[in-house]
Parts: structure tokens; sequence; C-alpha cells
């Protein structure tokens, strides 16, 4: 009698079981077909960006007249961003889309630098169409492997498949777009406009060596271990691989947790310290708020010894909101210092870093006084401008130098502007307008 209420115990523990199991391999084979929906989502719909882009330009080339040249260029600009955030929701290798990533950068840039340029009056030049042609032809080039790439995934490659084959493919069309030469572009690209989509001079670098970079050389072995400590996480397998950080020597080590995509981390040859970080998963939910999202960035980099900084503007896209932070000495808000951190919004992990611009200019500085106060500066201002903020920053010139500037934020007919005024001689030094996007507005 036990013998059988043992064998009916173990027969309905092992149906327990095996309806658990069966359960658990549904539920996995669902959220697989999730993700491969996601991707295959992002994946198409960077060959539409592309393919949009262009279209647009050659639009361009037959274009006549302003009140056409304007709206394609702002949709090459547009499709260009949405474009970048697609690609980099792709679960393929960060170093193989690092160029494509700035292709796409310097495309919708451009764009928008010609857009500037058309809406004051000026006509598109022969060397700006020559620009565009030659940028077109890289869109060309870009939009026919994508393709290719798309016809593969389309005979049946799984997940992992996914990974392998388009890291490799992506790496042979970073490769040959990098082999390109661009010298064109680059000389019609040195006066961007400074603010694009993230932040006043979040981009400016200092045309000099680094200049926030101290201590001696370090190993890989030893960028590895701050590697590991920085993303504080366990960690089942490390590759390593070569990263493009400009001026910044750097060591790129890519980390992968057990069931998560890899995170790709920068570490300074020169002192060792983290450069650049990035996390490649999605965020399907939003649990937590904006508010909540900037205190965890301000723990995470008082955590990593980033003191005294505030946050001065704000992204919103996709699940994450990316925070700018500045350091403030002496009550000046230190522009050229700025870094970068992007928040998951379903549970605050910090997804995105990039300490570039920090490590490039920060140093000891010995500030001016202002010559001028902020009222004499106030005077300055065009009185269009209906002001509504204030405060004393450090800007960085084209030039590459440095100057202390009264801030005034204000709004003329809806639009959001920032003027800078030299506190200690009164000039214009720059005047910043406020760009909305579908993927999210600049926030103070």
């Amino acid at each position: 009698m036990l013998k059988r209420g043992l064998m009916a115990f173990a027969l309905i523990l092992i149906l327990i079981l095996g309806a658990w199991g069966y359960r658990q391999y549904i539920e996995k084979i669902s959220y697989h077909r999730y993700l491969q929906a996601q991707y295959d989502r992002s994946f198409y719909q960077l060959v539409s960006n592309v393919e949009n882009i262009e279209t647009s330009m050659g639009k361009l080339m037959v274009a006549s007249s302003d009140k056409t040249t304007i709206p394609i260029l702002d949709e090459i600009w547009r499709e260009a961003f949405s474009g970048q955030e697609h690609l980099n929701q792709l679960p393929i290798g960060q170093p193989e889309i690092d160029n494509t990533s700035k292709f796409l950068t310097q495309i919708g840039d451009y764009a928008y630098s010609l857009t500037k340029k058309v809406a004051s009056g000026q006509k598109l030049s022969q060397q700006d169409l020559e620009t565009l042609t030659k940028l077109q032809n890289y869109a060309v080039f870009l939009g026919k492997n994508l393709q290719d790439l798309r016809k593969k995934i389309q005979g049946g490659y799984e997940l992992g498949n996914l990974r392998q084959k388009g890291t490799q493919k992506m790496g042979e069309i970073d490769r040959k777009i990098l082999n390109v030469k661009m010298s064109n572009v680059n000389q019609t690209m040195t006066n961007y406009p400074t603010l694009i989509y993230d932040g006043p001079f979040s981009e400016s670098l200092a045309k000099t060596t680094p200049k926030g970079l101290v201590g001696k050389e370090v190993s890989y072995d030893r960028a590895l271990q701050i590697a590991k400590d920085f993303y504080g996480k366990p960690v089942e397998s490390q590759n390593k691989y070569s990263p493009n950080n400009g001026k910044i020597k750097a060591y790129g080590v890519e980390l992968k947790s057990p069931g998560k995509l890899p995170v790709y981390i920068n570490v300074s040859q020169k002192g060792g310290y983290v450069v650049w970080m990035m996390d490649q998963r999605s965020v399907n939910k939003i649990n937590i708020s904006q508010s909540q999202a900037l205190q965890y960035a301000k723990k995470f980099l008082e955590k990593h010894g980033f003191k005294n900084v505030e946050s001065t503007y704000s992204m919103k896209a996709d699940g994450s909101v990316q925070f700018n932070f500045v350091p403030v000495q002496d009550e000046v808000y230190l522009y050229p210092d700025i870094v970068k951190v992007k928040v998951a919004l379903d549970n605050g992990d910090i997804i995105g870093f990039d300490a570039t611009a920090y490590y490039m200019n920060h140093t000891e500085r010995k500030l001016e006084k202002p010559k001028l106060t902020e009222k004499e500066a106030e005077q300055k201002v065009n009185k269009n401008l209906k002001i509504e903020g204030r405060k004393l920053t450090l800007i960085p010139l084209e030039s590459g130098k440095e100057v202390l500037a009264y801030e005034f934020k204000g709004t003329y007919k809806g639009d959001t502007f920032y003027v800078y005024i030299n506190a200690l001689n009164g000039n214009e030094e720059k005047i910043l307008k406020v760009i909305k996007t579908e993927h999210g507005d600049l926030t103070m």
C-alpha cells in the first residue's frame, strides 16, 4: 500500500515537473520569438531609414527653391538620427558598427547645417552639391549591403546566427566605409552647428592631447579588471576589440553576462580611466520616472568619482533617457567637461556612459572674474527674447579657446533659444536653438 502511494506520488511529481518544464519551454520560445521580432523590426526600419536618406538626397539634386530644399534636408536629418537609433538596437557587435554609426551622424549633422544655411537666405554651393553627391554614394553603398544582409535574414537565420552573421557582414560594410576617403566631407563639416540633438557643446573636444588623463600606462589585463569593476556584474566571457575614441588611446573590452547581450567598455591606456560604455540591451517597459532616472544617474557618477556635477540637458527616447552633466566650479558651469549618462527606464540600469569630452578637456582652471554684471550682460540680449533663465558658464569656441559667458535661456515665437554673452567684454558669442524631434526634446 505504501509502495503504491509512493509510486502515485512520484507519478504526480513527474507530471508536475513535466508541466512546469513544458511551460518554461513555451515561455522561452515565446520570448525568443519576441526578441527576434524586435530585432527584425529594428533592422527593417534601419534599411528603410537608409533608403529614405538616399531618396531624399536624390531629390536635393533637382530641388531649386528654398521651399522644397529645407523640408528635404530636415527629412534627411530625421532619418539619419532614426537610423542610428535602430542600428544600435541590433544584436551586432559594437566595433562592427562604430563607423557606420558615425557615418549616419555625419550625414544627419551635415544636412542640419545646410538647413541653417538655406534658412539664412544662402544657396547651396557647388561644393555643397559635390559633398552631397559623395554622401549619397556612401548611402547607396550602405543600402545595398544592408539589403544583402536582409536577404540572408529572410533566409531563416536564427537569433544566434543573426548576431554572428550580422556582426561579420556589418564588419565588412564598416571597413569599406572606413576606407572611403572622406576628406572633402570632413573639410565641409568643420563648422557644424554646436546644438543638434545632444545638448550644447556636447561634442566639443579640444584640438589638443587629452588634458584629463593622468598616471602611467596600464596593461590590457589591468584595463580588463578596471572594466569588470566598472560593470559590476557577473561575467561569463570577455573579448578584446579595437575601439575608436579619437585622440584618446584606449583598450576595448567586451563583457558578456549569462543570458545577456554584450556590454562594450573603453578604458584609456594612460591612467586606466573608463572613457565610454554601452549596454546593447533593449528596454521594453517604462517603470520609473525621468526624475527617478536622474537620481540613478547622479548616484552612478558619485560612485565613480564625478563630484560637484549638475544635469544641464536630457533627452528621452526608446525607453531610456540620456542626461548630460557638467562640473560646477565657483558657480560656473563648465560645458567643455561634459559627461553623458544613459539610464534604462525599466529598472534604472546605466546602459550608456561617455566621458570622452571630460577627459579631453578637464583640467584645474583658474577662472577669471566677470567684468560685466549679469544685469549688464542681459542688456546685450535682443529684446525679442523672453528670458526665463540665467547662469554663468564656461563655453568652448570653435578655435578651441574657452570663454566665460552668461547663458540666457529664453523663448521667441514658441521656440527656445540660448544666448551666450561674453562676461569679460560683452560680445555675443553664440546663439543656440533647441531642436524638437519625434525622438525627444532637449530639456533642462
